[in-house]
């Protein structure tokens, strides 16, 4: 096991592969106790970097780190917590990414290897700079040597509540305590986790789809001020307007604002893939109303072994994960494992009493689902609500067969 350094010319697809937020490992830079004292605090800068999503999957949530800058002592570095333990078995590597026990990282590099990459892939970076006194600046410094030390850089990673951004956010709750004063943001309690990723997935509408068919109900509640900040745009725009309180006296956190890289990415225009759903929902209305029995059975039993791959997938995701946010999914209510043994049924044709029960309880399930969905504590992709209705007529369908089958059988 050892830490890898992600090159820019690795290849897009594997970067795509690897996460969503995880940026590159760097050698360790030493903060340097020199920097602690008194004669040369005046002269450090400290900053908050925000990096611009970009168009690779793991870059459209953007970057956060922190900077670090002594010109007279010739240093210039950023903290960065986008790092990670990579395992060079890649069947080891792959099976902790998915079970969520992947180690995330604290590092150090130099601010001009930092901006590489972001120059590189024209995506833009700003700069934040602190008002902080010597002894403020002093606090975020012992706090980094301190979290820097090997025992205690690495972290459990979050997407939601454990992130680049969030380590910036804490840092400053840390070493500010009650002094600091949040700024207000007008996105606080009226957006959902998920309304809020959907904004930087709207390029992606493959990638969306796949989001919100893993990610449960709790990314459904309304994100308070202080849990905005879990993306780098809601940090950046929350501290310009953060303010310290010491002494009676009140002082914008924010001293200076620059850009380092100006972004030269366009945004890209992409048009719904839920008009695939509505194909399904065709072709299943279509089949059926032509009672062409080979057919029906071929496209219900491709249809319900899809759905039920796919609840097996889910059911690992909720059951069989660390992630939090793929917990108590909603989209196992369609999605599930159980619809294999439909499968199973309609190729064998052994229909039967249980089979019948089996029918009627998951139709409920499924018709419950299409009348309450509007209500629902989870809010399900468009693309998979003619999906469900689809699913619904075949079990209808079945379900009529079913009966037939088994009145026939007790003449």
């Amino acid at each position: 096991m050892k830490l890898l350094k992600l090159q820019l010319k690795m290849p897009k697809l594997f970067l795509s592969w690897i996460s969503l937020l995880v940026l590159f490992f760097v050698p360790k830079i030493n903060l340097g106790k020199n920097l602690l004292k008194g004669n040369y605090l005046e002269e450090v800068r400290i900053s908050i970097i925000t990096c611009d999503p970009g168009d690779e999957i793991y870059s459209l949530f953007g970057h956060s780190a922190l900077r670090i800058n002594h010109k007279k002592g010739k240093q210039d570095i950023v903290v960065n917590w986008g790092i990670f333990e990579y395992d060079e078995n890649q069947l080891s590597f792959g099976y902790k990414f998915a079970k969520g026990r992947l180690n995330y990282y604290m590092g150090i590099q130099n601010t001009s290897d930092f901006l590489k990459e972001y120059v590189y892939f024209q995506r833009g970076v700003r700069e934040q700079l602190l008002n902080l006194s010597a002894s403020e600046k002093e606090g975020i410094l012992k706090f980094i040597d301190e979290n820097y030390k090997p025992e205690n850089r690495n972290y459990k990673y979050e997407f939601f509540f454990d992130n680049c951004s969030t380590r910036v956010r804490e840092l400053l709750k840390t070493v500010f305590k009650s002094e600091l004063k949040w700024g207000s943001h007008s996105s606080a309690n009226k957006k959902t986790f998920r309304d809020i990723i959907h904004q930087n997935l709207a390029s992606q509408p493959w990638l969306m789809l796949g989001i919100d068919l893993v990610l449960g109900k709790r990314i459904d509640q309304n994100v308070t001020n202080e849990n905005l900040m879990f993306l780098p745009e809601y940090l950046e725009s929350i501290i310009d307007s953060t303010t310290i309180s010491s002494n009676q006296i009140t002082k914008n956190l924010v001293a200076k604002k620059t850009t380092l890289i100006t972004s030269k990415i366009k945004s890209k225009t992409t048009t719904s893939v839920s008009i695939y759903g509505w194909v399904i929902l065709t072709i299943t209305i279509l089949g059926l109303f032509l009672q062409q029995e080979k057919l029906v059975n071929f496209w219900a039993a491709l249809l319900l072994s899809f759905t039920g791959v796919l609840g097996l997938a889910l059911c690992f995701m909720w059951i069989g994960t660390d992630h939090q946010a793929t917990k108590d999914n909603l989209n196992i209510l369609w999605a599930n494992p159980f619809h294999l043994y439909l499968v199973w049924i309609i190729i064998s044709k052994k229909w039967n009493k249980f089979s019948l029960v089996y029918i009627i309880i998951f139709g409920f399930i499924l018709l419950a689902t299409i009348l309450f969905w509007f209500g629902m504590v989870q809010d399900f992709n468009d693309t998979i609500k003619p999906l469900i209705i689809s699913l619904a007529l075949i079990f209808f369908y079945y379900y009529r067969k079913n009966k037939i089958v088994i009145y026939n059988a007790n003449k």
